[in-house]
């Protein structure tokens, strides 16, 4: 599966998960709520900033390039 298709099925399983999150006493489940927060915390949020790998360089590497 592309990386677009599996977000898709993320997509999905949470839509179909929040109907389960009350049960018929309008009472809260924490079974599907935390896993209804994991998928939040793994699918991408656009205010979400993307953590990059950095390598420190040491300066004189830098001035003799």
């Amino acid at each position: 599966m592309s990386h677009e298709e599996l977000l898709a099925l993320l997509n999905r399983a949470r839509t179909v998960l929040d109907r389960y999150l009350f049960d018929d006493s309008e009472a809260i489940r924490d079974d599907v709520a935390q896993i209804c927060m994991a998928i939040d915390d793994a699918l991408p949020s656009e205010g979400r900033v993307e953590v990059k790998n950095t390598e420190l360089e040491r300066v004189s590497q830098r001035s003799a390039a």
